[in-house]
């Protein structure tokens, strides 16, 4: 079975929310998923994600869309080593 991390970000100053969901999934090692809650669409984090990691360094999934609370699960792939 693999970790799962919840972090719930609405009780964070929202300055410090960015660094915080960042530093968690830096923190995952490859097949492990952050649950994500925060009280706002959480797309810049995917968006971020796609810019500097690439799609296929992980998935991004709705659990709950709104309008109060929005739920994403995020897992980060395990690194494709190259095949020589």
């Amino acid at each position: 079975m693999t970790r799962t991390v919840e972090l719930d970000v609405r009780p964070v100053e929202p300055k410090h929310r960015f660094e915080r969901i960042m530093g968690a999934y830096d923190s995952l090692a490859g097949d492990e998923t952050l649950e994500l809650t925060v009280d706002h669409d959480p797309k810049c984090m995917y968006y971020t994600l796609k810019a500097t990691r690439g799609d296929e360094a992980f998935t991004f999934d709705y659990l709950e869309a709104g309008p109060v609370t929005w739920r994403v699960r995020v897992r980060k792939r395990e690194p494709v080593e190259a095949v020589s």
